[in-house]
């Protein structure tokens, strides 16, 4: 028996160990985790933002050219 208490100590000293690396584990794949949303977050405004500037472009191409077309024809 007293052979016994020390390997159960150091069983239960595995135990820990091994669960403090799982939830380290753990924690680092959540934070993993929490910036791949992040990252998506930011691409998805990036997108958004890069559509808002696309039509702003547009929009003013075509401003542009009516006004154009008006100039044409005062003139002309």
């Amino acid at each position: 028996m007293l052979l016994r208490m020390p390997k159960l100590e150091s069983r239960k000293q595995e135990e820990a160990d091994l669960a403090a690396y799982t939830a380290r584990w753990l924690q680092l794949a959540d934070a993993a985790l929490s910036a791949t949303e992040k990252a998506a977050k930011a691409l998805e405004i990036a997108r958004g933002e890069q559509e808002h500037i696309r039509r702003e472009i547009k929009r003013k191409l075509a401003n542009y050219n009516r006004l154009k077309r008006r100039r044409i024809r005062k003139v002309g």
